[in-house]
């Protein structure tokens, strides 16, 4: 398996595929990659892995890195998986979500994701499928690129 592999999310964390789209989706050009469609009934957080710098706010850009680990625990339930995901900012008080920090590189939360291993690396290929999954699917979507 390769060591970078890319995973769209939906801006909307709740989005969930009908069968319909999953359709269009398994039929977008991948590059001869073959994309993997995962659900889950509880809202994850897709990570970067190894692309994982820094943390901002989204709204005065401080850096919430170091806060960022305590507020993702506050966030979680065994049971629940992360269910508190809005916050209030510890710099500028403002409330937004963990999903809207600003992530370097992007990462967010989901119950759908779509992951590939690419078998090229260019952006302009994936740029095109996030528009396409966009007019596809009403939703806007997030690149997240990963290494392990």
């Amino acid at each position: 398996m390769s060591d970078y592999l890319v995973r769209f999310i939906p801006e909307n964390i709740d989005a969930i595929l009908s069968r319909e789209e999953i359709s269009l989706v398994e039929e977008l050009d991948w590059d001869g990659s073959i994309p993997k469609i995962l659900f889950n009934e509880r809202i994850l957080f897709a990570d970067a892995g190894q692309n994982f710098e820094t943390v901002l706010c989204p709204i005065c850009k401080t850096n919430l890195t170091e806060w960022w680990g305590s507020a993702m625990c506050d966030a979680y339930s065994e049971d629940y998986g992360f269910t508190k995901l809005e916050i209030t900012t510890p710099c500028c008080k403002k409330t937004t979500s963990l999903h809207s920090l600003d992530y370097n590189f992007p990462q967010g939360f989901y119950k759908t994701m779509i992951e590939v291993v690419p078998k090229t690396d260019g952006k302009a290929k994936l740029e095109s499928i996030v528009d396409k999954l966009s007019d596809m699917t009403n939703v806007n979507w997030r690149i997240v690129h990963v290494h392990y």
